[in-house]
């Protein structure tokens, strides 16, 4: 199997200028935990995901009720303004910039791999360097599916070869 077997296409994305609402909207609108960020040619130029958004409670010494939401710090009383701060902030300045990609006809395998390597949920898939899909952990079940339909064509008892 290759990646291109077990991508989703289309993916949803936005613009590195496009703001952090408008981000926000899009992965309400089409239920995604992250948006890849492409230029004006498509290609890959980084990755919002959705715990890019959430509200990170820090450990810092005498400031345990500390929070914090894109880069900007707030207690429990002001995370609504500081949400209304951020909202206008643009993805190219919160967006995640090195981001690994794989060729939609590496082996799955080698996907599998890199996502350990680099500790990644989610790899954008290109072709000549153009966003075409995108894989996360959650399509690797694809394999286990697939695996599990060739062994129910089999007589009952038999193994896999």
């Amino acid at each position: 199997m290759r990646a291109k077997d077990i991508m989703n296409s289309p993916v949803v994305t936005v613009r590195p200028d496009d703001t952090v609402q408008e981000a926000a909207r899009l992965m309400l609108q089409h239920e995604v935990s992250c948006l890849v960020v492409v230029d004006e040619k498509r290609h890959v130029a980084g990755i919002l995901t959705h715990s890019d958004f959430g509200l990170h409670r820090k450990l810092v010494p005498l400031a345990d009720n500390l929070y914090q939401m894109l880069g900007s710090w707030a207690d429990p009383k002001t995370v609504e303004d500081i949400a209304h701060k951020v909202a206008v902030r643009r993805v190219k300045d919160v967006m995640t910039r090195e981001v690994e990609v794989v060729s939609e006809d590496e082996p799955v395998g080698a996907v599998v791999e890199k996502m350990l390597r680099r500790q990644v949920n989610r790899l954008p898939v290109v072709r000549d360097k153009e966003l075409v899909g995108i894989i996360t952990r959650h399509d690797l079940l694809k394999l286990i599916a697939a695996d599990k339909a060739l062994s129910s064509s089999r007589p009952e008892g038999t193994a896999n070869p």
